[in-house]
């Protein structure tokens, strides 16, 4: 029985079956029913004779101030439908091309002519009036003709837009705002009119060109990328005006993929990149991971619910992260193009992985001596030099240079501070198996776990060739170990790579403390050794010196 208290949902519309594709008055017919009403779908089957497979279009006005939302299904025999692709747009002409594209259709005869140049017929009807009255238009995509305007400089909020011919005298055989009508459109207009020339596209700041030959796209440039990633990173521009300029030619050939596919992938893009840049992200923001034990095998299980990607490229991304570093400083550190990056860093925020916040402390100090004339780039570039690329902690020999800064402090001042020497290595054969190097890959994961543990003020390093070393300054020995036994857990609580059981991780802690434990700078070297010794000797987590010391003289 009805009840008129309860909210009663729309009722769907599922259109009889055709026997042939949608034509481009049937998708329009589709998203006019659909937008009436929010929340109904409307359906559209049809069955395709030549390949034998049958099809069907749905559509969905899911809000008010949204885009419709578009689905593509393939029935099969036994009822299931499989979605080939989704879509919120209100263009028209791009799902048609969507729709042909996905279901062998051939191009032509499936749009009419207003749709090429953005018109319904009754407003192509009333230009054609005017242009017979001699009056002169600048339609928003207009063709070459007397009457047409001509390709005229415009201004937009980055400054102005100019447009040079690339023959004296010669008109765009397209033109207009992409406020207007968006470059996806723009690109299957040229497509489905087999157009031969350039697309030149412009902002304020930066400029795009793409070939076309008899509408496919051959070679596109948008400023130091080239091909399909220059191409796919076009169609996310929102803003900036365009010009078709007839039968220009370039003997480059950068794009491979399809244009449908380029197109479909370009709105992916720009989905992404409004989505991170609605969570607050920018090139200054800094990166922060919300787990640093994360195991390979949860990470790829987490991303894995994003967007599909390569997970050796995402895995290293998000080693690069560490929580210092800015966006802008990670990708000059690895540079990367858009469609690139952009994918990545949604998968670590949408997944989980990583949050997102503003500029790091200690890059903003820096930044606050920009006005002195401090050229923080070379600042970076001498700290650059101490670090070892391998692992991301300072060298040997730096590490003793910093250590023998901050005796002197001691001397000085007679700030106290603790040194822990320390070994990581894989314990193979069982507890009495013989206990070997890390690779590289799970010293510098470790390296990383053990960065977000410390303080800022502590400083990590190699100590000889195998082993490491920490400076902890004004710490006593019982935060030492403290800190020591933190580093333990954190290495322990997930596997450094996927082919390491992390029980089989074999660590070995010695601390030693000025003046707690002596007052010579040798002699805490010597005695956070012999600490680490006992520690590897006895299977005994952290060793403090005056475990040693007690032993008799050293």
């Amino acid at each position: 029985m009805y009840n008129a208290g309860k909210f009663q949902a729309p009722r769907n519309i599922r259109l009889p079956k055709q026997s042939a594709a949608p034509t481009y008055q049937d998708i329009e017919f589709l998203m006019q029913e659909a937008v009436k009403t929010t929340g109904r779908t409307v359906e559209l089957p049809w069955f395709q004779p030549e390949n034998k497979k049958e099809f069907v279009l749905t559509v969905k006005q899911v809000g008010r101030d949204s885009d419709p939302l578009w689905v593509m299904y393939e029935s099969f025999a036994n009822g299931n439908q499989q979605a080939i692709w989704n879509y919120e747009s209100r263009d028209v002409p791009l799902i048609t091309n969507l729709v042909v594209s996905s279901c062998g259709t051939e191009l032509v005869d499936v749009m009419p002519t207003s749709a090429l140049t953005g018109r319904s017929q009754e407003n192509q009807d009333k230009l054609n009036k005017e242009h017979a009255k001699g009056n002169e238009v600048s339609p928003m995509l207009a063709p070459a003709a007397p009457a047409a305007a001509a390709a005229t400089p415009a201004k937009t909020s980055d400054g102005e837009i100019r447009f040079e011919p690339p023959k004296p005298n010669l008109r765009p055989t397209m033109e207009g705002d992409l406020k207007n009508i968006q470059v996806p459109g723009v690109m299957q207009s040229i497509s489905l009119s087999k157009m031969t020339g350039r697309l030149d596209v412009k902002t304020g700041h930066e400029s795009c060109e793409v070939y076309f030959q008899e509408g496919i796209p051959l070679h596109c440039a948008l400023n130091n990328t080239t091909g399909d990633s220059a191409l796919i990173e076009l169609v996310t521009w929102q803003q900036g005006e365009f010009r078709f300029w007839p039968d220009e030619k370039s003997f480059d050939r950068t794009i491979n993929k399809r244009l449908e596919t380029i197109v479909m992938e370009g709105a992916t893009l720009l989905d992404q990149t409004k989505y991170l840049e609605t969570a607050g992200l920018k090139f200054e923001s800094c990166l922060v991971k919300k787990n640093a034990m994360i195991s390979e095998d949860e990470f790829a299980a987490r991303v894995n619910k994003g967007t599909p990607m390569p997970l050796p490229q995402q895995l290293d991304f998000y080693e690069l992260i560490d929580n210092r570093n800015t966006l802008f400083e990670l990708l000059r550190h690895r540079p990367m193009h858009k469609t690139q990056w952009v994918p990545i860093v949604f998968n670590l925020v949408s997944c989980g992985l990583v949050s997102i916040t503003d500029q790091a402390p200690t890059q903003n100090r820096l930044a606050k001596l920009r006005s002195l004339g401090v050229d923080e780039a070379a600042v970076q570039n001498v700290v650059k030099a101490m670090i070892k690329p391998e692992t991301g902690i300072l060298s040997f020999p730096a590490f003793i240079h910093i250590l023998d800064q901050e005796y002197m402090r001691y001397e000085h001042f007679n700030f106290p501070f603790s040194l822990i020497i320390f070994s990581i290595g894989q314990r193979k054969g069982g507890p009495d198996g013989v206990v070997e190097a890390l690779q590289m890959l799970a010293v510098r994961r470790a390296m990383q776990r053990i960065s977000l543990v410390k303080r800022a003020v502590d400083l990590l390093g190699h100590y000889e060739t195998f082993d490491y070393a920490m400076l902890l300054p004004n710490t006593n020995s019982a935060a030492a170990s403290a800190l020591a036994s933190r580093i333990a857990d954190v290495l322990r609580e997930a596997p450094l790579s996927s082919d390491m059981d992390s029980r089989s991780l074999a660590l070995a802690f010695g601390v030693a403390t000025v003046p707690e434990d002596c007052q010579e700078l040798d002699k805490v070297v010597l005695l956070a050794r012999k600490a680490r010794d006992k520690s590897k000797f006895t299977q005994q987590r952290v060793v403090l010196a005056r475990e040693i010391l007690a032993q008799g003289p050293v």
